[in-house]
């Protein structure tokens, strides 16, 4: 879930702690697009596999993603819906979350079940990628009215971006 017009890391820096509401599909199914406030405390110490990161890309984004690996670097990363791992730096690492809200029900991640939950998902790589591809299909139905629509009733544009009323 990548993030880039705040600057969560000053936020970070100077409070301790965020709370912001991530944007983004990649770490479906633990956290929805817009649809839950994560908490993420200022790092103090080496994560652990299973710990969600927040850290920055070489671009500038903002990425929160799960810790799949830690390494003599920095960590291995990955989203929950995701299957490309990332190599990112122990510098590049800011923050971890310690919990979201699904509607007004707080989940801390050290939670027995949400980390039963975590395991499971991860455990079976070619059930965890059925899933993803069936929450993607179904997410691209969801905008296709959408696309078809402005396909057909749109306005035209000509090939340098102006608009052919």
């Amino acid at each position: 879930m990548a993030e880039s017009k705040t600057d969560y890391i000053e936020e970070l820096n100077k409070n301790g702690v965020i709370a912001f509401v991530p944007k983004g599909n990649s770490m479906w199914p633990t956290l929805k697009n817009k649809k839950q406030s994560v908490i993420v405390q200022k790092k103090t110490e080496k994560l652990r596999a299973m710990d969600v990161a927040l850290y920055r890309r070489e671009n500038g984004s903002n990425v929160l993603h799960r810790v799949i690996k830690p390494t003599e670097y920095g960590y291995i990363m990955c989203g929950d819906s995701q299957f490309v791992f990332e190599k990112v730096n122990e510098e590049n690492v800011y923050g971890v979350m310690t919990g979201f809200y699904k509607g007004k029900r707080y989940v801390d991640v050290k939670n027995a079940d949400y980390i039963a939950k975590v395991k499971k998902w991860f455990k079976n790589e070619k059930l965890r990628r059925f899933c993803v591809k069936t929450f993607y299909m179904f997410e691209n139905a969801k905008s296709l009215p959408k696309r078809v629509w402005h396909k057909l009733f749109g306005k035209k544009r000509t090939k340098n971006g102006e608009n052919n009323d």
